[in-house]
């Protein structure tokens, strides 16, 4: 049964094969994956969909509302697809405004190692916050223990929503102090903006501080 329609997953399609019954081929196909390509800094970065209505509503029904079935039905889908791209890498989240870092169940359908190193140290939560605000959230974070070591380890750090990158750039920063091999970025949606929001924006004074991404 499909965890977003509850409908019946008919047997013989590949797709519904792979997912074991994780979602349907038409939720999916709402869901929309796109795997955008994009760059952090000088750190390579892949988003599974872009943010839409129908993927805004199914994450805050996951970590808004507590539907915890939801947890793996944007990530379980391509599972085989993302291992093979990210073998041999270890997941980072980034941390998490809530009590359990609901970032930490969306990837570990992966079944790679998991290392929840980051905390905030107050409720910042980033949807809260304007644009310009939001690049403050680097002050908030930070390492659970100081002596956390990564080095020469493949890294992947994960995060449900990309919008401004103002969290993943501030993880980023002290990821890199801990000296990994190699650092790459997987989100589950990343906001593209349209131009007249574009348009709008550079209408601000403070616009060039913004770093959309």
């Amino acid at each position: 049964m499909c965890k977003v329609c509850f409908k019946e997953i008919k047997n013989g399609c590949y797709h519904d094969f792979l997912n074991s019954g994780i979602i349907c081929y038409n939720c999916l196909n709402a869901l929309n994956p796109e795997f955008i390509e994009f760059k952090i800094d000088d750190v390579d970065a892949l988003a599974i969909y872009e943010y839409s209505d129908f993927v805004k509503d199914k994450i805050y029904a996951y970590k808004g509302c507590g539907d915890f079935e939801l947890n793996n039905i944007f990530v379980g889908p391509f599972i085989n697809e993302l291992r093979a791209l990210y073998f041999n890498y270890e997941i980072v989240p980034v941390p998490s405004h809530k009590k359990g870092n609901h970032v930490v169940y969306m990837f570990s359908c992966l079944g790679l190692k998991i290392n929840d190193i980051f905390y905030k140290s107050n409720e910042h939560k980033q949807s809260d916050h304007s644009y310009l605000e939001r690049k403050e959230v680097g002050n908030y974070i930070h390492l659970k223990d100081e002596k956390t070591s990564l080095e020469g380890k493949n890294i992947l750090l994960v995060d449900d929503i990309c919008t401004t990158g103002s969290t993943l750039k501030a993880c980023l920063k002290m990821l890199k102090e801990l000296r990994p091999k190699r650092i790459k970025i997987l989100v589950v949606a990343k906001r593209v903006f349209t131009e007249e929001e574009i348009e709008n924006m550079k209408k601000s004074e403070n616009y060039e501080k913004l770093e959309i991404v």
